[in-house]
């Protein structure tokens, strides 16, 4: 299993898959018998995370480890608003912080934390 972790790193180091390379160096360092805090540890993460990291795993081996980013609120301006949003923010430079709030409510009827 070691030797298939290691060949799972290197193919992440070569995708640029930062996230997963220490997911599965935090799983390596537990079949070198780490505990799960000790492994944490040793990849910087607290032992609640290595706790849902090793289910993960478990769960789904290496694409258990994949981060996904999925979720999260829609956006508010549509791509082709974005597009217009910066064209306009690049013609009118510089802006304030409150100029530019009031753009977005004015012209979008939006408002941005």
């Amino acid at each position: 299993m070691v030797e298939q972790l290691d060949t799972a790193i290197n193919d992440a180091q070569k995708a640029d898959e930062t996230c997963l390379v220490r997911r599965l160096c935090f799983i390596k360092n537990l079949y070198f018998d780490d505990s799960t805090e000790r492994a944490a540890q040793r990849v910087g993460v607290s032992r609640h995370t290595g706790d849902r990291w090793l289910a993960r795993w478990n769960d789904a081996g290496v694409d258990g480890l994949r981060p996904s980013f999925a979720g999260g609120p829609p956006a508010k301006l549509s791509p082709e608003q974005f597009e217009e949003f910066f064209t306009l923010l690049e013609d009118g430079q510089p802006w304030t912080p409150q100029a530019i709030d009031d753009l977005l409510w004015e012209r979008y009827g939006v408002t941005y934390d």
